[in-house]
């Protein structure tokens, strides 16, 4: 018979009789924005009766008030209760710190060696120096070298000493080399065992059997430190006019235990903010309370007996009574937010990615990319240009979220073809929306912007009036081989007094698009290999008495 139990863990219950460990393992993970859900496995052949399961090592950040259990069990058992306490580990449990450790015995080991050698190389050293001041002395019957005997003594100790200073140097380079590797080390060591911490949690589960049978447990709970944010590649395809587009999600833990071959989904649920809208508290105004009058200052020092009177009278003044407002008028007293804890999804408020190869995912805080999906998107491409600001032409890429995915905000690396363009970030698109791409300047569309007249004249009968007029003209050539749609924009002033009246003289409004602002917008579109050209002319009139600023 097999039967599902389910139950949430207690508070920490210090005290627990000694138990034989239970061996688990991680059999999947789903990481939120800002912790994630671990689902452990284990399993054990029970006699009939009543055991006790222990779960060491578990991680010190698991949240308690996120515990489940469920179990099956061909032997009729029945959980009686779970509890949860603290417990101290002599080691780290971390493999990426053992592994560390083990790569710093080593070096450490390497640097034993240059040490030993570089004592050889001295003692070598000093032994072709002994023999050079030796030849150069007398001996005890007065007889001398020969000059070539000396000659020979001191090519041979040349070469020597030259081979021994190398060998020195070479061993140098070598312990600084091995230095930087150590340092590097162990400030990662420092880093990850600050991080991680000794204390880990046990939890054991008191369970009773009607008969021998099989009894297999799924442990699942939430632990903080881990988190995931979405990524993604865009590459345009000219031939084809699309955008590869690819999803990831950038996933960092460090919960004190490593995620080895596991079954990872990415979830975009968010349960900091809780289950329901907060509440809306009344906004209250009301008559602010006259400041007291000043206290008169007393002839003498006032005893201990005044000072407390007077205390007493200025907290009565700044009580709500006093003030004669009722006490609804003070500020409501905050009240502690209602945390989530892990859940099963739901489908209608959030969007799950499942992702289908295993994981192994190091607690050393470290990124690791994962593929979401990818997706080939229809786009529309259009050039854009502000050649008042810069003579540039840029390319985007206007395309619709055709997937089942929700696009989440984050970072975008464009490429046009395989060539990097540039970085950027990707608004919140969700499915059937519109993205536009940006995809850097392009060459292969020019624009030129040339002031070609401006000029000032008077106005009016007396001439009382100035009019100032600037004309520009602005050229745009399509060296592709392909048709294209340019759009570029452009201003006038914009006149915030009346007596200041700016004109727009050419091109006519039916050329153009106005926009806010004094901004202007033509969209056009270039054959191959075709220029074409406009004429930005507008005037500025306003009385001779004032001073216009901005011109």
């Amino acid at each position: 018979m097999r039967r599902t139990l389910l139950a949430l863990a207690i508070a920490m219950i210090p005290g627990l009789g000694s138990a034989a460990g239970l061996a688990s393992s991680i059999g999947a993970v789903t990481v939120y924005q800002d912790r994630a859900v671990v689902t452990r496995a284990a399993s054990s052949d029970l006699a009939a009766g009543e055991h006790e399961l222990v779960l060491e090592k578990l991680p010190a950040s698991l949240q308690e008030n996120s515990l489940q259990v469920s179990a099956k069990s061909t032997g009729q058992a029945t959980l009686l209760d779970v509890k949860v306490r603290d417990a101290y580990q002599a080691d780290t449990p971390n493999e990426r710190v053992k592994q560390l450790e083990e790569q710093l015995r080593k070096l450490e080991d390497q640097q034993a060696a240059l040490d030993d050698e570089a004592t050889v190389l001295d003692n070598q050293r000093e032994l072709v120096l002994m023999m050079q001041r030796g030849a150069t002395e007398p001996t005890k019957d007065g007889a001398r070298l020969t000059l070539d005997e000396l000659k020979a003594i001191q090519s041979l100790s040349a070469d020597t000493l030259s081979k021994t200073l190398a060998g020195l140097r070479r061993v140098a380079e070598q312990k600084a080399a091995l230095d930087r590797d150590i340092a590097a080390l162990q400030n990662e060591m420092g880093r990850l065992q600050n991080a991680l911490d000794r204390r880990t949690k046990t939890v054991t589960l008191r369970v009773n059997l009607a008969r021998a049978g099989k009894l297999d447990l799924n442990l699942s709970y939430a632990v903080a430190g881990a988190r995931w944010t979405p990524a993604y590649d865009a590459r345009l395809r000219l031939a084809d006019r699309s955008v590869d587009l690819g999803y990831f999600g950038v996933i960092r833990q460090n919960t004190g235990e490593d995620w080895n071959n596991v079954k990872l989904t990415l979830s975009t649920a968010r349960p900091a903010l809780g289950g329901g809208a907060p509440m809306l508290r009344p906004w209250i105004i009301d008559v602010a309370a006259p400041p007291p009058p000043p206290a008169p200052r007393p002839a003498a020092a006032p005893t201990a007996k005044m000072q407390a009177e007077v205390a007493a009278e200025r907290r009565a003044r700044h009580s709500p009574a006093f003030a004669g407002g009722a006490l609804d008028a003070a500020e409501p007293e905050p009240e502690a937010i209602a945390v989530s804890i892990a859940q099963v999804q739901n489908e209608a408020t959030s969007a799950s990615f499942q992702i289908k190869n295993s994981a192994t995912l190091l607690s050393d805080n470290a990124a690791q990319r994962v593929a979401i999906t990818t997706a080939k998107l229809p786009a529309t491409l259009q050039y854009q240009s502000t050649p008042a600001l810069r003579e540039a032409v840029y390319l985007t890429a206007q395309a619709s979220n055709n997937t089942d995915f929700p696009l989440l905000a984050g970072p975008l690396n464009t490429f046009l073809d395989d060539a990097f363009v540039a970085s950027s970030n990707l608004k919140a698109v969700m499915p059937g929306e519109k993205v536009e791409l940006a995809m850097g300047a392009d060459e292969g569309i020019s624009i030129k912007r040339q002031l070609v007249n401006r000029y000032t004249e008077s106005t009016g009968f007396s001439g009382s009036g100035k009019r100032v007029t600037y004309e520009y003209k602005i050229t745009v050539k399509n060296n592709k081989a392909t048709k294209e749609q340019v759009s570029f924009k452009d201003r006038l002033p914009v006149s915030r007094n009346e007596k200041i009246v700016v004109k727009l003289l050419s091109p006519a409004d039916r050329d153009i698009k106005r926009e806010d602002d004094g901004k202007l917008a033509w969209d056009w579109e270039m054959e191959p290999g075709k220029s074409r050209e406009t004429v930005l002319k507008f005037s500025v009139e306003y009385p001779g008495d004032i001073e216009v600023s901005g011109l």
